[in-house]
This record gives structure tokens, sequence and C-alpha cells, in this order.
């Protein structure tokens, strides 16, 4: 079973960028149609049966929430998709199933859409092979392995450096992590493991480096390095 999905923003790059994230991940999300006025929308749901409505708050004429006032008693599930946190109580009380801020992260979205899956009963029969389950301190992620630049450990415990200057630490070794991650992940060096996806080059300076597409710089030890260099002139 798929769910019938529309996305409803103002903002055409807003819904073409919605849309490429949940094709490429949620591949039972079947997109029926993009709107960016509430009128277009309305008119669709009231001829078409779906199932998720993700939808903007600030919109001209009409906003997010005039669109559900159309639908007291609605059969679909809402996702709101919004830069303003301030109306995120409001939110909850016309009954969406959740509330994300822009821009939207993957991991997020993904435990969106598994409460409404619960809700549908719709299994998510996609894998899950390249997703780490965290749990820490302060509560639990599940996270992309295209999320995670690299690793660092120290003793027993983990910092999970990932996208958009976000971090996660955790009370696990680096080791615990490298036998669960994919052949896109190098542990370069005792302290370090990295996401080849990241590296633009190696620095053979005083000592070996790689430098990540953001600057940072990571050590490489000497016993690893003559591995990771033919890696990536594959």
């Amino acid at each position: 079973m798929n769910l019938k999905t529309i996305l409803v923003d103002d903002e055409i790059l807003n819904l073409k960028n919605l849309e490429i994230i949940l094709t490429e991940n949620f591949p039972f999300v079947e997109i029926l149609g993009l709107f960016q006025t509430v009128a277009d929308a309305k008119s669709f749901i009231e001829n078409n049966p779906i199932d998720l409505l993700f939808l903007d708050i600030s919109m001209p004429i009409e906003n997010g929430f005039d669109l559900l006032q159309y639908f007291p008693i609605r059969n679909f599930q809402v996702i709101f998709v919004t830069a303003h946190e301030e109306y995120a109580i409001k939110a909850i009380r016309v009954g969406a199933t959740d509330y994300l801020l822009k821009p939207v992260l993957i991991s997020e979205l993904r435990i969106s859409i598994d409460k409404v899956c619960a809700v549908c009963g719709v299994t998510d029969k996609a894998k899950t092979e390249n997703q780490l389950n965290i749990t820490y301190e302060g509560g639990k992620s599940i996270l992309d392995f295209d999320e995670i630049v690299y690793l660092k450990g120290f003793d027993n415990i983990t910092t999970i450096y990932l996208t958009r200057n976000r971090k996660l630490t955790v009370a696990k070794t680096l080791k615990h992590f490298e036998n669960l991650l994919d052949n896109h992940f190098f542990r370069n060096h005792k302290s370090f493991i990295v996401n080849l996806k990241f590296v633009t080059k190696i620095l053979t300076r005083e000592a070996y480096l790689i430098e990540l597409k953001e600057g940072t710089q990571l050590p490489i030890s000497r016993r690893n390095y003559k591995d990771l260099n033919q890696i990536l002139n594959k």
C-alpha cells in the first residue's frame, strides 16, 4: 500500500526539493500533486482521496490553517513543513500528525512518516541498511549514512559529526560504529572514521591529512595511508 500524498507550499523550489527527497528516500509515498495555493489544494482534496498532506503555513491569500478549516473532519494525515516554529502548538491543536521546520532533515522526515505509517497501517518496505539507530542522553535519532561526515572516538565516547554543523555524542566506542557502517566509510586513524563521500583530497605535508568538503582536516595514520590513497584513486 502506498501513501497517496500531496504537497502544498507557495514556493515552487520548496515543493520540488521536498518532492525529490520523498521520491529518493520514501518510494511508497505516492505524490499525486504539487500545489501553490490553498484554493487549488482544496479543489483537489475535494475530488480525490489522499492519505497524507504536506502543508506550509505562511502563504498569500489563505494560509495552511485556512485550508484545514475546509476539512474539519479529515480522513488524511497532515504534516506541517514550515519556517515558523511559533505555530507548533496551534498545529497540534488542529490535529497535525507532525511539524517539521525548514530545511527538512531526512532523519526528522523519516520519524514523521513513520508516525503516519503507524496510523494508516502502511509498512515501509524500503531497506534501512544505510541507517544508524542512535540512542544518546536526551533522546533517540535515526541517521542516514549520507548525513554522517565523520566520527571521532575517545575511550568509550564517540562524537558523530553531521551535515549542517550538527553533532551527537554517544557512549559507544568507535569500533562499535565501524562494525555498523558500510564501505563508504574508512577508518583513517585510530580516533577517526570518515565518510569518503565528503573527502576532497589527501594532503601530504609534515603529516598525512584528509581534507573534507567544508574544509575540515583529519589525520591519517601512516599504516592506513596507502589503502586510503588506493580507494580514492580508483
